[in-house]
């Protein structure tokens, strides 16, 4: 199976794969894309959430699908859809409408390999049992989740053409909660 796991930052996505993975050793883990970037240069890839940083992580996801697309057992951190949605978030914010952006010319791409993920698993922002985390910045974060159930729940961008290919779970609750969760949708 391939699965990639995803939601805005501070949500637990990485210390959820880290359980998955204990319980499913035969799963590799692909770091998000950011890290691969990060790591590249030497730490001179731009920390700050940009439109540009944005396309180029969204780049690189859609490398790291198309690179990996014949292999099974693998979990993304992340995939093109988190950058679409800080795309998005990026776009509203500079009173630009992402339709008319060079990000809307990926979507084609994004679709097709989209469709070679079996799950999405997405974590939303929620009050049940959420992870502690501390923002600096509450309202971008919040902003962001937003546009991550706009692209999830309500397709926004027809980036889910084909119904359940991939398949597109909300998962939330306790760390161990969460894994369970996943563990029975699995077994199913």
């Amino acid at each position: 199976m391939r699965i990639a796991i995803s939601g805005t930052h501070g949500v637990g996505k990485t210390t959820l794969i880290h359980d998955l993975i204990k319980r499913y050793p035969k799963y590799q883990f692909i770091k998000e894309a950011y890290y691969e970037l990060l790591d590249e240069e030497s730490g001179a890839f731009a920390l700050a959430p940009t439109l540009e940083t944005m396309l180029e992580q969204l780049d690189r996801s859609l490398e790291q699908l198309d690179r990996h697309a014949m292999e099974d057992n693998i979990i993304f951190d992340r995939c093109p859809v988190d950058f679409i949605a800080y795309a998005m978030q990026a776009t509203e914010q500079e009173s630009l409408d992402i339709h008319h952006h060079e990000a809307s010319e990926r979507f084609s791409q994004v679709i097709e390999l989209l469709s070679q993920l079996d799950l999405i698993i997405f974590l939303p922002i929620t009050n049940q049992a959420s992870v502690l985390y501390t923002e600096e910045n509450p309202e971008y974060r919040q902003a962001v989740d937003n546009c991550f159930k706009r692209l999830y729940r309500d397709d926004e961008f027809g980036l889910f053409p084909n119904y359940n290919q991939p398949k597109i779970i909300e998962i939330w609750g306790s760390e161990q909660e969460r894994v369970e969760k996943i563990s029975t949708y699995l077994a199913a």
